[in-house]
């Protein structure tokens, strides 16, 4: 067990919103925690998608990220292949909009189009239309969509290390039966487009409790998935699972800085 500092939603009287470029419109009140956070060792085979909303695959064969061109394409149908594979899933379908971080200790941090890590607790999607099945009808045509939302689908967040173990920022996430339906918050995010237009959808986001239990998963390899759910039309299932990114105090300080990249695939069942 480690401690370590996320940073939760503040009490707030508004609904949160932020831009993915800052702006004045922004609001995100945010405060830090002291947390502790359980290291996953050898039982990490155990966790699985269905019982806590979080599974481990391990591939060696992934064709290595690339960022555009026919490598990016390769890159999301193995994804989609294994979401197919490990969910059961008749289908499923790249969002395409993955982003690559770096740690903060990188000289490269926010440079090429990167993005900053994540660090408070969050969920990229939300139970809610907005947050859910926005996605099935942003990726697909109108009838399509209509037809896949009759039946089960599901989004999730598929995250790959980059660099070798260890890592110096890993992510956190919480057991989602320790999660109180009280504290979480919707959250408008709104995201610039190429052609100059704005998305908006809703994401959540999380107060802290020290009812919470919060674990992560140390030494990654880079053929490893961290495969966690966003949301899922069965509302039985997992779902939700808070995330954040930390520092691991436990790690050396000479190891190279944590660099991944996350994609979201959607998944549709029969």
């Amino acid at each position: 067990m480690i401690e370590a500092e996320i940073a939760f939603l503040a009490p707030c009287d508004r609904r949160p919103i932020f831009h993915d470029k800052p702006s004045d419109e922004d609001f995100l009140p945010l405060i830090q925690h002291s947390v502790p956070i359980r290291a996953v060792h050898d039982e990490r085979t155990a966790f699985t998608l269905d019982r806590h909303g979080v599974e481990i695959v391990h591939r060696a064969d992934l064709p290595a990220y690339q960022s555009a061109g026919d490598g990016r394409t390769a890159y999301l149908r193995a994804l989609e292949d294994v979401v197919t594979r490990t969910t059961g899933a008749t289908e499923a379908m790249a969002l395409g909009n993955g982003v690559v971080r770096r740690s903060e200790r990188s000289t490269r941090h926010r440079r090429d189009g990167t993005t900053v890590l994540g660090r408070f607790a969050h969920c990229d999607f939300s139970p809610a239309a907005a947050g859910s099945r926005f996605w099935v009808e942003h990726l697909l045509p109108a009838e399509e969509a209509r037809q896949r939302l009759t039946r089960r689908y599901a989004i999730y967040n598929v995250w790959r290390c980059l660099t070798d173990p260890p890592q110096d920022t890993p992510l956190a996430f919480c057991e989602p039966a320790s999660m109180a339906p009280a504290d979480v918050v919707g959250c408008d995010q709104m995201i610039s487009t190429d052609d100059g237009s704005t998305i908006c959808f809703e994401l959540s986001l999380y107060h802290y409790s020290p009812a919470q239990r919060w674990f992560y998963f140390p030494d990654l390899r880079r053929g490893d998935l961290l495969i966690f759910t966003g949301c899922d039309s069965d509302r039985a299932r997992p779902q939700g699972i808070a995330h954040a990114a930390f520092t691991d105090p436990s790690c050396p300080d000479d190891v190279p800085a944590r660099e991944s990249i996350d994609e979201r695939v959607i998944a549709f069942f029969d």
